[in-house]
């Protein structure tokens, strides 16, 4: 992925990563976790601090997307408003970063160009994507994925109702998370507060502010 050192692979045992003897020449371990986040929302939250826990990452790195390419953008939430509710939402937690790499990209958010540029940006650290079982499948359709399977291994995410069959992809090198399956969702909460209905524990009280004062998702 164009990274100045190349990322090596931690062995495995069962599936699972391997620990790894502390070492203070080593980069950190980071979960790269991208989206439209439209709005962020406890689901984001619970499943990134899980992978943290599970793969023992040192930092997951949330990178909203300025122009998704397999998704419409919908409830008139701009680019801003998106990346200032991540950071209400990530406050106080020293495990989760917010990023503007996509947000400042005038171009479509392909995630191969992400990739690369954190490659250089942070070339002694071991980079993990982090995704849902809905791009699992897709990955074939993803610009160079190929490239992506071949030099960055990927953190796959259960949802609720879908089923996620190891294996369809001939490459690459995956790891399927037991993360909490929970029943919310960006497109429900913005069905709900254009209804006038509480999302209330849905997401996070300073989001839940951020939203009401700024009138969004009302149309």
């Amino acid at each position: 992925m164009g990274r100045c050192i190349k990322n090596t692979f931690l062995g495995r045992t069962g599936g699972r990563l391997r620990p790894r003897v502390l070492d203070v020449r080593m980069g950190k371990r980071i979960g790269i976790f991208g989206g439209t986040f439209n709005p962020v929302h406890i689901g984001h939250l619970v499943n990134a601090q899980h992978v943290v826990d599970e793969y023992a990452l040192d930092r997951v790195v949330f990178i909203p997307a300025r122009h998704p390419v397999h998704k419409e953008l919908e409830g008139g939430a701009g680019a801003e408003d998106r990346l200032q509710m991540l950071g209400i939402a990530a406050e106080g937690n020293s495990s989760f970063e917010i990023s503007r790499l996509e947000i400042d990209r005038k171009s479509p958010s392909y995630t191969v160009d992400t990739l690369d540029a954190l490659g250089h940006d942070r070339c002694d650290d071991e980079l993990f994507l982090v995704i849902g079982g809905d791009s699992y499948r897709q990955l074939a359709s993803w610009k160079e994925y190929r490239r992506i399977l071949s030099g960055t291994p990927i953190i796959v995410l259960r949802r609720p109702g879908e089923d996620i069959v190891p294996g369809i992809h001939s490459a690459g090198e995956f790891f399927f998370a037991e993360n909490p399956l929970m029943e919310i969702s960006s497109k429900r909460i913005r069905s709900l507060v254009r209804d006038g209905k509480s999302v209330k524990y849905m997401v996070p009280d300073g989001v839940l502010d951020y939203i009401n004062a700024k009138e969004l998702y009302r149309t």
